[in-house]
C-alpha cells in the first residue's frame, strides 16, 4: 500500500500466490489499484453515466489504456524508483509492458453510508453520490457500524453480500468477509430448514 500517492492506492504481484516452480518462468503481472481520489477525478473528467437519463456509459478500452492504465503504471514506475526505495532499481531496468488492460468500477466505490450528506469528502458526479474517503482509512479494514455485514430475505431466500452492504470499510476485505458471513448464514438457514423438515 502507499501511503503518500495521489494516484496508487496499492500494487499486489499476482506471481506471487502461485508456487515457485509454476511462476519460474512467467513474466511478472501486477494489478495496481487507484486510490479513491484519482478515481473521482477520471469519473468527473469522463463520466460513467449520462447526467439527465443516468444511463449507463460504457468505457471504451481505448479510454482505459491510454488514460488510467498508463497512469496507475506511471505511478507505480516512481514508487519503484523514488529516493527511499529499492536502490539497485533504475527506471530503465523496469521491464517493458506486455500487456495492459484496465477497468473502472464506479459502482464498486458507492457514497460510505455510514457517512451523512455534510461529509466533506461527498461529491455528486452525474446524480450519482459518492465519498472519496482518504485512502488511509480504506485500510487496515475495520468496522464502521453494527449489524448484519449482508442482506438477506428469509421468504425468498435470497442473500447479497459485498463490501457495499458490509459493516467494514469499503474494500476487497470488507467483500470477503460479508461473503464468507453470508455464506455461513445460508448453511445455517439450510440445516436448520432441514432438521424441521425431518422432525
Amino acid at each position: 500500500a502507499f501511503s503518500d500517492n495521489k494516484v496508487l492506492w496499492f500494487a499486489s504481484k499476482m506471481n506471487s500466490k502461485l508456487d515457485e516452480k509454476t511462476r519460474k518462468d512467467m513474466k511478472e503481472c501486477w494489478t495496481l489499484v487507484s486510490t479513491p481520489e484519482y478515481a473521482m477525478e477520471k469519473i468527473k473528467e469522463t463520466p460513467m453515466q449520462d447526467s439527465q437519463t443516468r444511463a449507463f456509459i460504457p468505457q471504451s478500452q481505448d479510454y482505459l489504456t491510454t488514460v488510467p492504465g498508463p497512469d496507475l503504471h506511471e505511478a507505480f514506475c516512481k514508487e519503484l524508483t523514488k529516493e527511499g526505495g529499492d536502490p539497485s532499481l533504475s527506471r530503465d531496468q523496469i521491464p517493458d509492458i506486455v500487456h495492459l488492460d484496465a477497468q473502472r468500477w464506479g459502482s464498486a466505490m458507492p457514497c460510505d453510508r455510514h457517512l451523512d450528506k455534510n461529509s466533506e469528502t461527498r461529491k455528486i458526479i452525474s446524480g450519482v453520490p459518492y465519498d472519496t474517503v482518504e485512502a488511509s482509512k480504506l485500510a487496515p479494514t475495520r468496522v464502521c457500524r453494527d449489524g448484519d455485514t449482508f442482506l438477506k430475505d428469509d421468504n425468498l431466500m435470497l442473500f447479497q453480500a459485498g463490501d457495499m452492504m458490509s459493516t467494514y470499510t469499503p474494500g476487497f476485505e470488507g467483500a470477503a468477509l460479508s461473503g464468507m458471513d453470508a455464506a455461513e448464514n445460508m448453511v445455517e438457514t439450510l440445516l436448520k430448514d432441514r432438521k424441521t423438515d425431518l422432525f
